[in-house]
């Protein structure tokens, strides 16, 4: 609260420079902090929409920070630093704590953790340059998102941390309660992990589909789509020791995630086509003739390009399945507690395998698993456009999920 002698500013106010104070604050439409008139201007740029031309002058302010602080080494109450440690570096407003790698409010925390984990895409409808600040942050989602990237927030900070609180849940949850059946206080062996990976691993059809329809050359591949993802999930370290019935959910929650991540994954080296579990090659251009262009395009650029931009391994590629596939919010799992322990394993068991093999990477985890909303966002997309009723035909899934896990091994 301001003393009646001061005049009263807002902190909205300094921001957008509304003030005859005898300190010049000014903003930038896109960047809304505060940074010194030394500073010159700047090209600033993310995946190519630039956001601040050479053209345009960073925001400007005389003097610098010290300059402001009285004598007990506290800024002045016109100074928008007053009465708070830190200030949303998105839109100004009071910091409630470091964020993702930035100081942030809880608007812009919520938003850009909404974003990510929904895997939203914006537009704007202006030029990419509205102006981010306290009254203004809700006008426009693209310009207040690339600023979130822009000011430094980490989309696998984000994850990791989603990670760590599920992971936290999981062990606080297991300090009180004993587990009853011994198959699962074993680890979770990342070589039979692999292993199961390898099982199904399908032999190259080179030959040209484009002579055929495309459409019917995918349908004939149905029934060995839905048969290699049984076989591999029944090799998974400790799924078949769950009941049959939860054996049948989560293949029933996860099949279409997981046969999306198994042929993005096979078409590393394919250029614009993907490599089904029969070993067919669907092209690009046969896609798009048949009327599933824009999904398959979102396919080759969000997870065969990603995969092969990090080299993504099969280790990584079979332990990204197995969290996929071990979904403790499947709906009608019963064993939720055992899924939630398996999935823990998963994680800790690729955090030591990046951990170990790719140690020159410290980053790697997070870039895995940030795989996983780009492939839950496309995995429901693909159902919305029918994309694998084309996939895998008419083929029943319950009741050939069910005569699947049902038959022997042998």
């Amino acid at each position: 609260m301001y003393k009646k002698e001061r005049p009263k500013l807002s902190v909205t106010a300094l921001l957008c420079g509304n003030h005859n104070s005898p300190t010049n604050w000014t903003t930038s439409p896109v960047l809304g902090h505060y940074t010194a008139s030394s500073l010159g201007p700047t090209s600033l740029s993310n995946e190519g929409a630039t956001l601040v031309t050479s053209s345009q002058t960073q925001p400007q302010f005389t003097g610098n920070h010290n300059s402001f602080l009285t004598p007990s080494g506290h800024y002045p109450p016109n100074h928008p630093l007053s009465g708070s440690k830190h200030l949303c570096a998105i839109c100004g407003d009071r910091a409630s704590g470091k964020h993702y790698g930035v100081y942030s409010c809880e608007g812009c925390k919520g938003f850009f953790k909404r974003t990510v984990r929904k895997d939203l895409t914006y537009a704007c409808r202006e030029e990419r340059t509205c102006t981010i600040d306290k009254r203004q942050r809700n006008r426009c989602q693209y310009c207040r998102y690339q600023k979130c990237l822009m000011m430094g927030m980490k989309r696998e900070a984000l994850f990791v941390s989603a990670v760590q609180e599920e992971r936290q849940r999981t062990k606080d949850r297991n300090e009180n309660e004993v587990e009853s059946t011994s198959n699962f206080q074993s680890d979770m062996p990342i070589e039979r992990i692999l292993e199961a990976e390898l099982y199904i691993e399908p032999k190259r059809d080179d030959s040209d589909p484009d002579h055929k329809d495309p459409v019917a050359n995918i349908c004939q591949a149905a029934d060995h789509q839905l048969y290699q993802l049984v076989e591999w999930a029944k090799h998974v370290p400790h799924f078949t020791d769950l009941p049959l019935d939860d054996q049948m959910v989560l293949l029933k929650a996860g099949w279409n995630e997981l046969l999306i991540a198994a042929f993005s994954h096979r078409s590393i080296d394919v250029k614009d086509g993907i490599v089904l579990a029969s070993g067919l090659i669907v092209h690009r251009n046969s896609a798009h003739g048949a009327g599933v262009g824009t999904i398959f395009d979102r396919v080759l650029t969000e997870l065969v390009a990603k995969m092969r931009e990090m080299n993504m391994d099969k280790t990584e590629l079979g332990c990204l399945r197995a969290i996929v596939l071990f979904n403790p919010e499947a709906k009608g799992l019963k064993s939720v507690t055992h899924v939630e322990n398996l999935r823990e394993r998963v994680y800790s068991a690729l955090e030591d395998y990046c951990r170990q093999n790719y140690f020159d990477q410290p980053g790697r985890f997070a870039k895995l698993l940030l795989r996983l909303p780009a492939l839950r966002s496309i995995g429901l997309k693909c159902l919305e456009h029918l994309f694998f009723f084309k996939l895998i035909g008419d083929t029943p899934i319950d009741n050939f999920l069910m005569s699947m896990l049902e038959a022997s091994d042998g």
